[in-house]
C-alpha cells in the first residue's frame, strides 16, 4: 500500500511540475494588416512626378519593419507611347517602425525618373510584425503618357 501512495504522490508531482512549463505561452500567430490608401488601383502616374504611397499598417502585438517596393507588372500590354530602350523602374526601401507600436501611418514620396519605361508597375508593401509574421499588399499603376487601352 505504501508502494502505491508514493507513486500516486510521484505521478501527481510530476503533472504539477509539468504543467507549470513555459510551454503555456501563446504563440502569436497572427498576420499584420496592411492598407494602402495611395496611389488607387490603376492610377495614372506622369514620368518626372513624385508618386506618394499611403498606408496605414496595424498588428495585435507590435510592428518591426515594413517594405515598399515598385517593380514592372509585365502583364504583356501593349502601350501607345511605350520606350523601347527605357529601363524597367525599380524601387525599394525598407523601413523599422520604432517602439513596436501596434498601429504605423506610411507617408512616403518616390520620385519618378523621367525616362521610366511607361508601362504597369505594382506598387507594393510588405509588413512584418515583432514575431514575424508577415503579410502583403500591392497595387498596380500605369507610369507614363497618354496610356490607351
Amino acid at each position: 500500500m505504501k508502494k502505491l501512495v508514493s507513486l500516486s504522490f510521484a505521478l501527481v508531482s510530476l503533472i504539477a511540475i509539468s504543467s507549470c512549463s513555459d510551454d503555456d505561452a501563446v504563440v502569436d500567430t497572427t498576420k499584420p494588416t496592411v492598407e494602402i490608401l495611395a496611389p488607387t488601383d490603376h492610377q495614372e502616374v506622369e514620368p518626372g512626378s513624385v508618386l506618394n504611397i499611403k498606408a496605414n499598417l496595424a498588428d495585435n502585438v507590435g510592428l518591426a519593419s515594413y517594405k515598399i517596393e515598385i517593380h514592372s507588372a509585365e502583364d504583356g500590354h501593349e502601350h501607345k507611347a511605350k520606350q523601347l530602350l527605357a529601363a524597367d523602374f525599380e524601387y525599394n526601401s525598407v523601413q523599422e517602425v520604432s517602439g513596436n507600436a501596434t498601429n504605423h501611418s506610411v507617408d512616403h514620396n518616390v520620385s519618378i525618373p523621367t525616362d521610366v519605361a511607361e508601362e504597369h508597375y505594382h506598387v507594393g508593401i510588405t509588413v512584418i510584425d515583432v514575431n514575424g509574421n508577415q503579410n502583403q499588399q500591392f497595387v498596380e499603376v500605369f507610369i507614363g503618357h497618354d496610356h490607351q487601352h
